[in-house]
């Protein structure tokens, strides 16, 4: 991917939303959540015919990330403060939280029924970049978020930093009647996570990636639908904090393990203010900075290059192309964190040696079936850029090909390819290579083996070596995230001679394997 400015192949919406209540939630969508899959202002021919009449508002923003899907409805809506408080709550509860759940479960029904007649634009004609999945496997988490009350609930409950009471175990329809507190809606309906404008911002700060925001919602959804235990808290803030603070079988829970589930669980104001005070929670947030690395790489690839492998033997297509940013954009916070800090530690070591290939793969305990390859790659004094690309796409093939060796139970690679940081030159670029196989039949084992021996890489003498990561840097029980690494450098200038047909087995990986 040239670093020149260029359109992208993918079709992003640029709707920012039609007022500022909107435009702040896609402004945190997309930060957190990336372009490519955070969508503002989308419309569906609901009321159109042969192109004609008016587009319907689907959503104010959509997030479709493989098989999860989050539609958000944003309302902002005046708290009438002069009014009695019970009076001006219920009037309040019935225009935001009410009338977006409404909104939900109709966008919710739509998509059901039309998966395919939802568009960017209101003339209904520019459809999602990327692909709604099969309706049986979606995962929907409907979010309403709920603003103009805060400064009310500030002035309502003490200590209060105006964000709604969480109350479980009472009838959804109380809700109108208890101010400033919300819960579970109706439960013959789809779940309705409620938050207001603090604890989105709180929320989005928190869990600052897809994969730690869905895997929240779930966690949230299944605690506060728990029949066997009551739960009140002081804010959505108190119960981050000990979601956060606490693990059970390396995951993230609301409260510690007990043999049985509690009939009460209260979580007060002090929670929040406690975890921003630790230590350790700062300097997790002073190490989370490295990792915006790997979130521009990802928008970088989706905004400004173009995400197909340069003259690889068999097409990149978009769909395989979204595949392979998905599944980086699917990693957490921390495993951002660590991905980008041995990013830079290959660039380090290349920067301080010859300039020569150097590679890094990368691999950890919780997920042994996907294998990430940074490669730094040296472009030789009578290359062109345009051969040097090419030459680097098809070793980025070849690494993803002969890794499948070395590490027997990777079934997903995706290879990275980077210009060296000794390079002479101005300028850079950037590819990607996903590489999608199960098991190599013996023709193909040795053919790839004989790849491996004449590029000189993954040799039978180098070993991995494993270290161990901690998401709170200083707190060893709290959640960890164990990385399996492998060094690898090539002094040998060995130019890539590969024939295409050695490179159609990517193209029939991908059609006899894919899964996604």
């Amino acid at each position: 991917m040239s670093s020149s400015e260029r359109p992208g192949v993918f079709d992003i919406s640029d709707a920012e939303g039609v007022n500022d209540s909107e435009r702040l939630l896609m402004r945190l969508c997309r930060k957190s959540f990336l372009s490519l899959w955070a969508h503002a202002n989308l419309h569906t021919d609901q009321d159109m015919h042969n192109g004609k009449g008016s587009a319907k508002e689907f959503a104010d923003v959509m997030v479709v990330f493989g098989d999860d899907i989050v539609i958000f409805s944003d309302k902002h809506i005046t708290y009438q403060s002069e009014t009695d408080t019970k009076v001006a709550w219920k009037r309040w509860y019935k225009r935001a939280v009410t009338s977006s759940a409404k909104q939900l479960y109709g966008a919710k029904s739509w998509l059901e029924r039309f998966p395919h007649r939802v568009f960017l634009d209101s003339k209904c004609t520019r459809p999602l970049p990327v692909q709604i999945p099969d309706i049986t496997k979606i995962r929907f988490h409907l979010v309403a978020v709920t603003r103009g009350s805060a400064e009310a609930c500030a002035k309502h409950f003490s200590g209060s930093v105006g964000s709604h009471m969480i109350q479980t175990g009472v009838d959804h329809n109380a809700y109108a009647e208890l101010p400033f507190t919300t819960g579970p809606l109706d439960s013959s309906k789809e779940f309705v996570h409620v938050f207001d404008e603090i604890s989105l911002e709180v929320l989005m700060h928190e869990m600052s990636t897809i994969k730690d925001f869905v895997e929240y919602l779930g966690a949230r959804r299944a605690f506060l639908l728990n029949p066997n235990t009551m739960i009140t808290s002081a804010g959505e803030e108190q119960l981050i904090a000990s979601y956060l603070m606490h693990t059970n079988e390396n995951e993230h829970a609301f409260h510690p393990s007990t043999e049985s589930a509690p009939h009460h669980i209260s979580f007060d104001e002090t929670l929040y203010p406690e975890l921003l005070s630790r230590p350790e929670y700062r300097e997790m947030h002073a190490q989370n900075e490295i990792s915006e690395f790997w979130d521009a790489l990802i928008e970088k690839f989706i905004t400004v290059g173009d995400p197909t492998i340069t003259d690889l033997g068999a097409n990149q297509k978009n769909h395989e192309t979204e595949l392979a940013l998905r599944l980086m954009a699917s990693e957490t916070r921390f495993m951002r964190r660590e991905l980008s800090r041995h990013f830079f530690e290959m660039m380090e070591l290349a920067k301080a040696g010859q300039y020569v290939r150097r590679a890094r793969t990368l691999t950890t305990q919780q997920a042994p079936d996907l294998l990430y390859i940074f490669l730094a790659c040296p472009k030789f004094a009578e290359q062109s850029y345009v051969d040097y690309r090419q030459y680097r796409s098809r070793l980025l093939l070849s690494y993803a090909q002969c890794a499948k060796l070395k590490f027997t139970g990777a079934k997903t690679i995706i290879a990275l390819g980077f210009d060296h940081p000794l390079k002479d030159y101005q300028g850079g670029s950037e590819d990607v290579c996903v590489y999608i196989r199960d098991e190599y039949t013996e023709e193909e084992r040795t053919e790839v083996e004989r790849l491996r021996s004449a590029l000189g890489i993954y040799a039978d003498s180098s070993t991995p070596t494993e270290s161990r990561s901690f998401q709170f840097p200083a707190a060893d029980s709290l959640q960890l995230g164990t990385a399996v690494v492998v060094r690898q450098t090539a002094s040998k200038r060995k130019q890539l001679k590969t024939k295409k047909s050695k490179n159609i087995q990517q193209k029939q990986a991908r059609k006899a394997n894919r899964k996604r």
